[in-house]
């Protein structure tokens, strides 16, 4: 890593300017390019609070590195509903160091992690593979017509027996 330490910020939702910035960053990169995203709508949802949702801002010196953006409780488990990081901090441990920030803020809480890959996403699959992630199954179709979405889990504290 570069620069100064790694920080990470909750937040409920992101302001207007902010999530402009971070539509449009978005919307400029792989998978929400390839996927037909727009940067509005994407800034609009970034924008919406949810009681369920937490986002949270990996930042060094003052700048955004990248964004978490996790749905808890979902499925026994906390899921990565946005993984990001801007192409200027991509190589220098970002989105690893992002991970064990929330795999380790989330064991006390739960089990297990979840996210979805987009299939095409080779780079971004192997890197969730590296992570401790496994793939569960396919879901066709589910963004946009012919392409597959991957959902992926870590076991991130084992699960309670039942009585």
């Amino acid at each position: 890593m570069s620069g100064g330490r790694l920080e990470f910020v909750a937040r409920a939702a992101q302001g207007r300017e902010q999530a402009a910035a971070i539509g449009a960053a978005l919307a400029g990169m792989d998978p929400w390019r390839t996927l037909g995203y727009q940067a509005e709508p994407l800034a609009r949802g970034l924008e919406s609070a949810h009681p369920d949702l937490t986002h949270y801002l990996a930042m060094r010196d003052g700048e955004l590195q990248g964004l978490v953006v996790v749905r808890h409780p979902w499925l026994r488990g906390a899921y990565i509903e946005l993984f990001a990081v801007l192409p200027r901090a991509q190589g220098q441990g970002v989105g690893r160091a992002a991970l064990d920030f929330i795999e380790s803020h989330y064991r006390r809480r739960t089990a297990n992690l979840w996210l979805l890959v987009s299939g095409f996403n080779t780079g971004a699959r192997c890197f969730y593979e590296k992570q401790g992630f496994h793939s569960v199954g396919v879901i066709a179709d589910l963004v946009v017509a012919g392409q597959d979405e991957m959902l992926m889990r870590k076991v991130i504290r084992p699960a309670a027996g039942l009585p």
